[in-house]
């Protein structure tokens, strides 16, 4: 047998008949071992040699051998899933969808995974009910490939159910059911997404997934969507970098948003609280990506370029431009406070002080109280009373330690 290591170099190669040999020699003897070397590999290799290791091993399949894919199933690989589902489907008969459906229910997360795509190329019913319950997995992979073949169904019985999640107090099923509409691909509850985002305590992680459902700037030109639009943004921004990739700025439509939002909040409007808040905060992040290069080594070229138009986009507003932005987010502070506390803090906006201090009469929450007065000591304006006002509504220890620190 020749070495694992050429014949994965003819595959990935420039040499069409070494090439096709070396795919036609992977399929016919379903060498699981060259299979995991060429997916460790897949990951690295440019769009365009993806492409024509797709059309190669493609090309190798045939009629008497399409049963063999299905020992690849044992590896995982999120470059072969669809591949695999799509060239399978061409050759679909009972027995292969018996077979497939038996992996769905019975085989490993791997196996799982790859059946579930099967299935949204192969809408069959048998799967409906295993594909449910895979729906909610832990696994994202599968969890999606199962949603999205339920979407292909339009199943209506995981769809209430995820409705239900929505609606849940574990904010990790909350997730899962936004995860769910993503991947099921059609008729979005945008109104219970957009509430589940609001009373999450991760609100980051649900709006990252609004605009793989619809774009945002679609989603804003919606009257009723508006406002929410907006706050999921701002949460988007405020994951940015951390808890959302920055690569995702693209699918965001970061920088078209931002143009539309500079336009808007030139003079003041009902939104311009909350649209100050996402400049400002986005002026404050994307000088951190561009000064700080832990955030950018890793990233593409474009992600990088695209992160630099950004920061040229915000700093070429000018002085008068960023001063009313200033007075605009003190408006936003009556309906997001933590994240629009953060912001005042960080820009030391001085004229939030009046406000901040309403807050310390009419709010119970422990966590904005606290930092209600972490922003008035770093604005210089906290007072011994204002610390007296609050003891009683502080029932936490902890929060009761960083007060009493101030």
């Amino acid at each position: 047998m020749e070495n694992l290591n050429d014949i994965l170099n003819d595959l990935t190669g420039k040499d069409e008949l070494k090439a096709s040999k070396a795919a036609s020699y992977l399929i016919e003897n379903s060498d699981i071992e060259l299979f995991n070397m060429l997916v460790q590999k897949t990951d690295f290799l440019f769009d365009f040699v993806r492409s024509n290791v797709y059309s190669r091993l493609e090309n190798a399949v045939n009629n008497d051998n399409f049963m063999n894919i299905l020992k690849f199933f044992e590896v995982y690989s999120q470059y072969y899933d669809d591949f695999f589902a799509s060239v399978l489907s061409k050759h679909a008969n009972e027995n292969l969808t018996d077979i497939i459906f038996e992996l769905l229910e019975k085989g490993t997360v791997s196996q799982k995974t790859y059946a579930a795509k099967y299935f949204f190329y192969i809408p069959d019913t048998v799967a409906l009910e295993a594909l449910s319950k895979l729906a909610f997995s832990d696994d994202d992979a599968l969890s999606f490939n199962s949603a999205e073949a339920l979407g292909q169904m339009q199943d209506e019985v995981s769809f209430d159910i995820a409705l239900s999640y929505l609606k849940s107090d574990d904010e990790f099923d909350k997730l899962k059911a936004v995860k769910f509409f993503n991947a099921y691909g059609r008729d979005f509850p945008f109104n219970d997404i957009f509430t589940a985002m609001k009373n999450s305590k991760m609100p980051e992680n649900i709006a990252g997934q609004i605009p793989y459902m619809q774009s945002l700037i679609e989603l804003f030109n919606i009257d009723n969507y508006k406002y929410d639009t907006l706050l999921a943004l701002d949460f988007i921004i405020s994951g940015l970098g951390e808890i959302l990739p920055l690569s995702d700025i693209f699918q965001f439509e970061l920088f078209e948003f931002l143009q539309i939002l500079i336009k808007i909040n030139n003079s003041e409007n009902i939104y311009c609280g909350i649209i100050a808040s996402i400049l400002l905060k986005s002026l404050s992040k994307f000088k951190l990506f561009t000064e700080n290069q832990e955030y950018i080594f890793d990233e593409d070229k474009d992600t990088k370029y695209e992160i630099g138009s950004i920061l040229k986009l915000l700093k070429g507003q000018n002085a008068d431009f960023w001063n009313l932005q200033k007075h605009f987010i003190i408006n936003a502070l009556d309906t997001n406070y933590l994240s629009v506390i953060s912001v005042i803090m960080e820009f030391s906006i001085k004229e939030a002080v009046p406000k901040l201090k309403d807050i310390l009469t009419k709010e119970d929450n422990e966590i904005i109280l606290c930092e209600t007065l972490s922003a008035l000591k770093s604005l210089n304006a906290l007072e011994t009373s204002d610390i007296q006002n609050i003891q009683n509504k502080i029932k936490n220890p902890n929060i009761k330690a960083i007060i009493d620190s101030l």
